[in-house]
């Protein structure tokens, strides 16, 4: 199922549509794009997994407008979509497929804005997170947008409420709480801390780049 259908929208109305979704996020994907300064290599490869509409590649584009992006998703739409998107800026790697599954390309940054939260368990996670720091360079950077709850109940029900605020400005009380069960089964969230665990486990130095509530941007690097 592709990320449309998953959320119940049309592909072109997306990128309208995940900010009534997302809180700040517009601010946690400039935040994410931002990282990218970091990077040492001006030509940087840049990798972004679930790829989408296209919108975080074009905004390290933005930040390293030399660097060459690869995009992996799993929907032949988003890709095109994607395609058209940064046609402007330069000609996309697009491979389809499943960044699960697929083996991934050595890269200087791998970055994913709302993608990774697929992933089921917390062994695949763990698993992911080794593919990506071989996959990257030294001085490399893994970049991740998404919800990351806290492991304290009751912050993380407080969490949920300020989630639940965002949607009511969009929708009514009922459609907000819909929207959150219905995604609960395919999206999978594990609290920042344990994230964080095993990014280091898999030989990245973390960072907390952004958080607001339990929306973060998270950072591993791999060392030079």
């Amino acid at each position: 199922m592709g990320v449309a259908s998953h959320l119940n929208i049309r592909i072109e109305e997306y990128d309208a549509r995940i900010r009534t979704f997302v809180p700040t996020y517009e601010e946690m994907i400039s935040a994410a794009a931002g990282v990218l300064r970091l990077l040492q290599n001006r030509s940087p490869t840049i990798l972004d997994l679930g790829i989408g509409t296209g919108e975080l590649a074009e905004r390290c584009l933005a930040v390293c407008p030399d660097g060459t992006m690869i995009g992996i998703d799993i929907d032949p739409a988003m890709l095109e979509v994607a395609r058209k998107r940064l046609a402007k800026r330069s000609a996309p790697r697009l491979i389809k497929g499943d960044f699960r599954e697929i083996a991934l390309p050595h890269c200087d940054a791998i970055v994913a804005c709302i993608a990774l939260h697929h992933v089921r368990s917390a062994e695949e996670k763990r698993e992911l997170y080794k593919k990506c720091a071989q996959a990257l360079r030294p001085g490399g950077l893994f970049v991740s947008a998404d919800c990351f709850p806290a492991r304290e109940p009751r912050l993380a029900q407080a969490h949920r409420e300020l989630w639940l605020a965002h949607l009511e400005k969009s929708y009514s009380r009922a459609e907000a709480e819909n929207h959150l069960t219905s995604w609960a089964g395919e999206d999978f969230y594990f609290p920042l801390l344990d994230e964080l665990e095993w990014l280091r486990a898999a030989g990245l130095k973390t960072e907390v780049v952004w958080r607001q509530n339990a929306f973060a941007v998270i950072m591993g690097s791999r060392s030079s």
